[in-house]
């Protein structure tokens, strides 16, 4: 059982990773076309020829031996430019992400002996330059298309994650107590101390109210019902500090305008997390008067509210009741539902709003070094939404594509943001190229970063693999 899900998980590693590559490159080649810059290769995978598909016009199409992504060979480039152009194997994280050209090193120089002279004539570098730079900025905007259009399809097709909670494990946190135990993603937590549940807010619910004191889970793991042990800790802050349930005893005329119900769990208020009673009230007292939006949990869902409160609050604020709860660290998987097409669209616009939002939060805290993943990483998130079902491999599918976009677009030589980057000294420049020497620095500079960077990421992700600090 274990070696065919290891199979599974290989199989669509290799197919998650090959179709974003291939989605990247195509929105190259399309562009370049439409400019009538010659493309002479377009392959999915990598090394030696196994199949030629075929020949249309001056592009060749092959299927190579390694199947970890594509790439379009793109004439009338300078050979210390080639590998500009060419695709790479993607090392992504849960997200933030590193390009790992370095280890694409010799088959690029291999790629670059067959580059057209720089003049010629129907070549890459022969075009104006603002062709050349929308032919660089294809690959980013086509891997953005395609997550965009993964997300806003999921919601009529298979369904989108709609909040409510299944009794589920989605993700095993490193080093929490849920680890500890041996729960595994995918598990489905059939009882708790002999209690039969039936969602994940009963679930939930009964971790949380067993703060210190131990617990048995029983679980089905595919065929297996395995029996496990743990007891409940604090939920913590990075620094240690208990985080607060704040419920709702009594609304208030205050909560009602708000929209909120006895029972609901505030979460955040105008954008704050709410991390206990005393905050979550000073929030709504300095919101006197106006437009107030707050996210809640109600019947194991999350559900946004908005309102405007009176100008005058004094004894209407909402009965608070702040409490710790204990937890497992681990993340129920949540509910999907299908929708009509319209309404797909528009969730998926707020999951990808999502995802910049927590990219930008990430980045202002200063913490976003700490989420860069490489391959170990990826492939062990593709592990784990195997086995969540398909809902999950296409929503992953749809992140890493997103965040192959953002990723390529920094301004790092090799990159297709280090190309832009060159455009835009040419610009400044009045038209006038890099020096061929300029060139060559520009190119290894950037194989230097992106082999340091590469060294280092792989390096971490083996240690937390080693020191078992990967999700599971």
């Amino acid at each position: 059982m274990a070696v065919l899900h290891s199979l599974q998980t290989i199989i669509t590693f290799l197919i998650v990773l090959s179709i974003l590559v291939v989605a990247h490159e195509w929105g190259h080649f399309i562009v370049a076309r439409l400019f009538g810059i010659r493309v002479d290769d377009f392959s999915i995978g990598f090394g030696k020829r196994l199949v030629r598909l075929g020949k249309r016009g001056d592009t060749e199409y092959n299927i190579r031996a390694l199947p970890l992504g594509g790439f379009v060979r793109i004439a009338g480039m300078e050979a210390d430019e080639a590998p500009l152009i060419q695709a790479k194997e993607r090392v992504l994280s849960k997200g933030a992400q590193d390009d790992p050209d370095a280890g694409q090193i010799p088959l690029l120089a291999e790629n670059t002996a067959e580059a057209e002279p720089y003049t010629a004539p129907d070549g890459f570098n022969s075009k104006p330059l603002w062709q050349r730079s929308l032919v660089i900025l294809a690959g980013p905007v086509m891997s953005f298309i395609t997550g965009y259009v993964i997300f806003c399809l999921m919601g009529c097709t298979v369904g989108l994650p709609m909040g409510k909670m299944l009794n589920r494990v989605g993700e095993v946190e490193p080093g929490g107590e849920g680890q500890r135990m041996g729960l595994h993603a995918g598990d489905v937590i059939e009882a708790i101390n002999g209690q039969r549940i039936t969602d994940g807010a009963q679930m939930v619910g009964l971790i949380h109210n067993s703060l210190g004191h131990p617990i048995t889970l029983t679980v089905r793991r595919g065929d297996q019902v395995l029996t496990k042990t743990g007891t409940p800790r604090p939920w913590t802050d990075d620094s240690g500090k208990p985080i607060l349930m704040v419920d709702v005893t009594a609304p208030g005329p205050a909560g009602s305008a708000l929209g909120l119900r006895p029972g609901d769990t505030l979460d955040a208020i105008n954008g704050t997390a709410v991390t206990d009673a005393n905050q979550a009230l000073s929030l709504l007292r300095a919101s006197a008067g106006r437009p107030v939006d707050a996210e809640v949990v109600r019947d194991g869902r999350g559900v946004p509210l908005r309102g405007t409160l009176p100008k005058a609050l004094g004894n209407d604020m909402p009965q608070l009741n702040a409490h710790e709860v204990g937890i497992l660290k681990f993340s129920p998987v949540a509910a999907t539902e299908r929708t009509g097409f319209v309404e797909s669209i528009r969730q998926g616009n707020a999951v990808i709003g999502g995802l910049f939002a927590r990219l930008a939060a990430l980045v202002q805290q200063g913490q976003l070094h700490k989420q860069v993943g490489g391959v170990i990483v990826m492939y062990t998130a593709t592990d784990i939404a195997v086995k969540n079902g398909p809902v999950e491999v296409l929503s992953l599918m749809a992140q890493l594509s997103i965040s192959l976009a953002i990723f390529n677009l920094l301004p790092i030589p090799i990159l297709d943001g280090g190309h832009l980057l060159t455009f835009f000294i040419e610009w400044v420049r009045g038209g006038r190229k890099m020096t061929e020497e300029w060139q060559q620095r520009f190119m290894l500079t950037g194989l230097a970063i992106i082999g340091a960077l590469f060294i280092w990421i792989m390096t971490k992700n083996i240690w937390q693999l080693i020191s078992h600090q990967l999700p599971q």
